[in-house]
């Protein structure tokens, strides 16, 4: 097999592309731009204003710095409308978090215990929105920095002023010269999705150099089923963005690149599990090769090369998935081309709830904060959310428990921080409060102290060297601390620690910068740091705390709530064939519990000892397994007429995934009936045996996630009794043995849904419609505990019915189907 080594364009181009691929929509490189320059300029701007007014700059230039980089990352609503009054609101909290740190400035014991106040409410208002988290943050840094500044009650007015002026200058900046635009940010994600598609072609490549079982071979699997999950949380960023105001032209367009990510996304998924058949082929390789490059019009053209020259099937199932990922990038690229002007396209947006046709306005699965998916705490506070609405206080909100747990963690975080330095101790306070800012969990409070003062250490060393030899011009420093900013502010979403050797950084610079940084400080901010986030670790553990396990449940159960959502929307598209609801989306909800699943998860899969966790790490993969085969179900279920059988299925797998969402035990084996049921539809061929294969996969990896062992009870044989339109119907089931003895009798849910606990055997089983109008229906089944019986359909009367004629002794002879029930079931009602 040749390896072609790539030139100096192509590795440019690869690095190009890794870098896209790394930052969906380039949100961290321009939030990181836009900070760093709305900093340098609200600096500039308040030492004019400072120069004008004849007032000292140092305290406006540094209150102009804060106020920059709390909007800069911290105002993140959709419209500017609603960031212009985020950043109002941001103002007006930190002139408040200043006023009560200036009224309480002559009593230390009252300055200390209204700073264990002030942090308490600015944790509870989260509960409001992500607006009251960012006025909570102003509140607190407006105290903290009238503490760290030694402002004094003289000065309010004048710092009211600096921070008018900082408003309105980023104001301006961010909204007017500045300013977001969605659609472009879309564009930017679907560029870095294309990357991520690359990245993986070259993936698939790298592993056919490798020989099966190689330790080699086993790094690159582990990469690519890395490279998988990367690709579908950008195609989960790419639904959440087509949600925000202006990002496309309208529902339709979003529906049609929401198809197109979806499509792609399946495409390349099967396109990781070609064979080393494909691979061996060169026309195969080369369209892989093209894919990798990013050449979409060589990847349309090796393809079409494949399909015309090369008759084995792999390379021929390679090329077909190759093409779905050309036409499905060229059907988003002509979607988001059809663009019109601003002005309508928010008029559309805006004035439009549903759209012609009577479709419903478009919704996205996830809510992106900032560009970036969400956290864990949406999570966490379904977890938190009280059991009985008539006892609101009969369990804390996640906000209050946080509230309390920083309340606490404040206060000792003062004790033991003034009893290191009586004027730095507010350095403890911060690492305590900041362990608890974006956080939910034990695992994830315990990660960020610690990362804070492993940052803080290395950030420290490194201050301590870069300071002497770059000295205090400010010509020099200045440059070195935007730097800083920028490479915080670029890093924080990968990592903390760095964020943090950052921020130090530019701390040992600013202090040089006022003349007064000695090695004694820097070591006392990090004796500072390490208590703060000590005491932080140590309250999360100890006051109120969230177990990570139990967070990790929750969102399982979210995740099975939502594939029991999608297989019941499943049965529901099988039973009408149609228009009906939006598969992809409901899938794409499912990806958006897989998200927080992996999230919450993943801390359970180390140990403390860095050991992985076997039991952890394969419940997690069996989670990625099952959305995965969910996604296919929901695509190949659409426009597909289903059989008894295949909605039988679907019901099935729903109930028993709604069965442990409910907390009710699904004992071993209840998931084999399906498979059982499935193994006939997935031997055929068409769309309805790529389905039942696509269930069968599905309830194949469930088991890991569902079953619960045996319960003690016999498994019920469970069916479902429909009517003539498909619809549920109401009706008797009865269970006849071959001698005539009735086994059992039930009647149906409000689903046509029925549970029959017989022994194993060839029964005769009679469903008889609780309303005129269907037949009868009577057949001879094989019955055992456990088995998921094809849904009974009800048949129509072929012709109504004459008039029947009466024997002696007032008999009514029988016809048809009820003729053979009839007789069955003699004495046996």
């Amino acid at each position: 097999m040749q390896r072609t080594v790539p030139t100096a364009s192509e590795r440019l181009l690869r690095v190009r592309d890794r870098f896209v691929a790394s930052d969906p929509g380039l949100v961290r490189l321009v939030s990181a731009v836009r900070a760093v320059l709305a900093i340098a300029t609200a600096l500039g701007v308040e030492y004019l204003v400072a120069t004008a007014t004849g007032t000292p700059p140092l305290v406006p230039m540094m209150l102009g710095a804060v106020v920059a980089m709390l909007s800069s990352f911290g105002v993140v609503d959709a419209t500017r409308a609603g960031q212009a009054v985020t950043l109002c609101f941001l103002g007006l909290s930190m002139l408040a978090g200043m006023g009560v740190a200036l009224l309480v400035d002559r009593n230390r014991l009252a300055s200390l215990t209204a700073f264990v106040v002030v942090v308490f409410v600015a944790v509870w208002v989260r509960r409001f929105g992500l607006r009251f988290f960012v006025c909570g943050m102003g509140g607190f840094m407006g105290y903290f920095f009238a503490l760290f500044l030694s402002l004094r009650p003289e000065m309010l007015p004048g710092v009211a002023f600096v921070v008018a002026v900082a408003i309105a200058w980023v104001m301006l900046l961010t909204l007017v010269l500045l300013p977001i635009r969605n659609d472009r940010v879309l564009r930017r994600m679907l560029r870095s999705f294309e990357a991520r598609l690359a990245g993986l072609a070259g993936t698939v490549l790298a592993l056919a150099e490798h020989a099966p079982g190689t330790a080699g071979r086993a790094r690159v699997e582990a990469r690519l089923a890395s490279l998988l999950v990367r690709v579908n949380e950008a195609a989960l960023v790419i639904d959440g963005q087509l949600g925000t105001p202006a990002a496309v032209a309208d529902d339709d367009a979003a529906r049609i690149v929401r198809r197109a990510v979806f499509d792609a996304e399946l495409a390349v998924t099967a396109l990781t599990r070609v064979g080393p058949g494909a691979l061996d082929c060169d026309d195969a390789r080369a369209v892989l090769t093209a894919l990798h490059g990013g050449r979409w019009d060589a990847v349309r053209e090796r393809a079409g090369r494949v399909a015309d020259r090369v008759a084995a099937p792999a390379p021929r199932r390679l090329a077909v998935d190759a093409t779905v990922l050309a036409d499905a990038r060229a059907e988003w690229t002509a979607a988001l081309d059809a663009v019109r002007e601003r002005g309508a396209r928010d008029t559309a947006r805006a004035g439009a709830t549903e759209l012609a046709g009577g479709t419903t306005a478009f919704a996205p699965a996830v809510q992106l904060f900032g560009g970036n998916l969400p956290g864990s705490a949406g999570t966490v506070t379904r977890l938190h959310r009280p059991p009985d609405p008539g006892r609101p206080a009969s369990r804390l909100s996640l906000t209050t428990r946080q509230a309390v747990q920083v309340a606490v963690a404040t206060a000792l975080a003062i004790a033991v921080g003034d009893a290191l330095s009586e004027q730095r101790y507010y350095w403890a306070v911060l690492a305590a409060f900041i362990a608890f800012t974006g956080t939910a969990t034990v695992a994830e409070t315990v990660r960020k102290a610690a990362h804070r003062i492993v940052g803080t250490m290395i950030g420290l060393v490194g201050a301590i060297a870069l300071v002497p030899v770059l000295g205090p011009e400010v010509a020099v420093v200045l440059p070195v601390i935007l730097l800083s900013i920028f490479g915080a502010l670029y890093l924080f979403r990968l990592s903390y620690a760095l964020m943090i050797f950052f921020i130090t950084l530019m701390l040992g610079e600013l202090y040089a910068l006022l003349g007064t940084f000695t090695v004694d400080l820097m070591v006392l901010r990090l004796e500072e740091t390490v208590a703060g986030g000590l005491v932080g670790c140590a309250v999360s553990v100890l006051v109120l705390p969230t177990r990570t396990r139990s967070a990790a449940e929750e969102a399982r159960r979210g995740l099975l709530d939502a594939l029991a959502e999608l297989l019941g929307t499943v049965d529901r598209a099988l039973r009408h064939p149609g228009p009906c609801e939006d598969l992809r989306a409901v899938a794409r909800t499912l990806d958006a519990a897989l998200h927080q699943t992996l999230l919450l998860g993943r801390p359970l899969a180390r140990t403390w000892l860095g050991s992985t966790h076997r039991d952890a790490v394969h419940e997690l993969t069996a989670c990625t397994a099952v959305a995965e085969h969910a996604r296919r179900l929901a695509r190949s279920a659409e426009g597909v007429s289903g059989t008894p059988a295949l909605t039988a299925a679907c019901a099935r797998l729903a109930q028993l995934t709604a069965d442990a969402v409910a907390g009710r035990p699904v004992p071993a084996g209840s998931c084999a009936g399906v498979l059982d049921l499935l193994i006939g539809p997935a031997g055929g061929t068409g769309r309805g045996a790529t389905l039942a294969r696509e269930a069968g996969l599905l309830a194949a990896e469930l088991p890991a996630l569902l079953e619960t062992g045996d319960d003690g009870s016999v498994p019920a044989t469970v069916g479902r009794v429909r009517g003539p339109d498909g619809a549920p119907a109401a009706a008797t089931v009865t269970v006849v043995d071959g001698a005539g003895r009735q086994l059992d009798r039930v009647t149906t849910g409000d689903d046509g849904g029925f549970a029959v606990r017989v022994p194993a055997g060839t029964h005769l089983l009679v469903a008889a419609p609780a309303v005129a109008g269907p037949v009868p229906h009577g057949e001879h089944v094989h019955l055992a505990p456990g088995t998921v019986l094809p849904d009974v359909v009800l048949a129509e009367p072929l012709t109504r019915p004459a008039p029947a004629p009466v024997l002696a002794g007032g008999r009514v002879p029988l016809r048809g189907p009820a003729r053979a029930v009839g007789r069955a079931c003699v004495g046996h009602t």
